[in-house]
């Protein structure tokens, strides 16, 4: 077995282990509405209220067909409008309403709870090292994204 071999099957043991330590294979994330899919799709629009759909295709590389659907749920359920672009009248700004952001806030704290609960019983020295170690990950392997 090449290193390449030996890497790949250390993410993917990674990958296994952490979608269920953070419930991800759930329809219902962390016992929300919403999957994790519509969960970061919100977290997407909040971050960068006046989106277009084509730039959240890009960031999460998700089917625009599948996007166009959760937009149109999100939209009947009121959780997100969507005002038509000037220059381009196909295109619409995606922003969270009133209740879309009380939503969203409240993923982002039950996220936050998770993961607080999980690391709580490390000490210091283990979240410097756990910290260190994703900006590792994400400094490798996010080079492509530059």
């Amino acid at each position: 077995m090449d290193i390449y071999d030996e890497v790949c099957n250390k993410i993917r043991a990674f990958n296994r282990f952490y979608t269920v330590q953070m419930e991800l294979l759930s329809s219902n994330y962390l016992g929300s509405d919403y999957s994790v899919t519509e969960t970061r799709v919100l977290f997407e629009i909040k971050n960068h209220s006046g989106c277009l759909q084509t730039d959240i295709v890009k960031t999460l590389h998700i089917d625009k067909s599948y996007l166009s659907r959760i937009i149109r749920r999100f939209s009947a359920c009121g959780l997100v409008e969507k005002n038509r672009c000037d220059g381009d009248k196909r295109a619409g700004k995606l922003t969270l309403t009133e209740f879309g952001n009380a939503e969203t806030d409240s993923l982002i704290a039950l996220t936050n709870s998770r993961i607080t609960s999980q690391i709580s019983g490390l000490d210091r020295g283990e979240c410097n090292a756990l910290s260190s170690a994703l900006d590792t990950v994400i400094s490798i392997l996010g080079k492509e994204e530059c």
